[in-house]
């Protein structure tokens, strides 16, 4: 079976012990999301690999993380699946804007891909049978929460699938804050930086982000006129207004707050 569809907020309530939800909430913004997140899902959904992807400005999805309860190896076969057959991808494509902005459940099961290479390294090797994803693109951004069934097991229940709705509506949630506050160093260099002030500065406008993102990457406010094709008093303009909006005094206590 494959689905796609607009995901309908609210999403359907979830049933979990409070415990549960307090680990994955202590775990935000630490190296221990992506193994609590598997755990959560596991216990509320029955799920046994889970991966998170972002999408920012660059030209392909970054993986954030990925788990499987089975074995970490397992889950790392599956990524190197992704990643060499990202192009057929249909989450990658909504990421990128495919369907426009908004919310997407997907659903996919290995016996209707008819993609040989792609059914073999994405879901065969690694022992996976079935996928259902919740895809967030915005303007700025997307996002995507995917759980999976083992092979072991065989795809998610048609039963289930209210149970699996409602975590991925929780983890998306979660999985925004997390990416907003926790990932430094890397994952945010070059052009990265636009996503990470559209999770931390939603009130930003498009404008002020790019200026801003500019600004971090140390572009002067000559150079940014002259690739935004604006006047110098322009960008000025609209970097005030930004560190307005952010509640920053200079470009020192911005890249501080990233």
């Amino acid at each position: 079976m494959t689905l796609e569809h607009k995901f309908e907020w609210p999403a359907p309530e979830i049933v979990m012990p409070m415990s549960l939800a307090a680990e994955l909430t202590r775990s935000i913004g630490t190296t221990a999301f992506v193994q609590t997140t598997m755990r959560f899902a596991y216990e509320t959904a029955g799920a046994d690999f889970v991966s998170v992807f972002c999408l920012g400005d660059r030209d392909k999805p970054l993986l954030m993380g990925t788990a499987c309860r089975l074995g970490q190896n397992r889950a790392d076969r599956a990524a190197k699946g992704y990643v060499r057959h990202v192009e057929q991808d249909r989450n990658a494509q909504l990421l990128q804007g495919a369907r426009g902005v908004g919310d997407f459940l997907t659903v996919q099961e290995a016996d209707n891909i008819p993609l040989f290479t792609y059914r073999r390294d994405c879901y065969d090797l690694p022992g996976i049978s079935g996928r259902v994803s919740l895809v967030r693109r915005t303007p700025a951004y997307g996002l995507s929460v995917s759980l999976y069934s083992s092979s072991e097991k065989g795809p998610f229940p048609k039963h289930l699938y209210s149970d699996v709705k409602a975590v991925l509506g929780y983890l998306l949630a979660t999985t925004e804050r997390h990416v907003a506050f926790s990932m430094k160093g890397p994952v945010w260099q070059g052009q990265d930086i636009q996503t990470r002030l559209a999770l931390t500065y939603p009130d930003l406008t498009a404008r002020e982000r790019e200026v801003a993102a500019m600004a971090i990457k140390g572009r002067t406010a000559a150079e940014t006129a002259d690739l935004l094709n604006l006047a110098e008093t322009t960008i000025i303009t609209h970097r005030k207004n930004a560190y307005r909006r952010m509640n920053v005094a200079s470009l020192r206590q911005l890249v501080a707050t990233l």
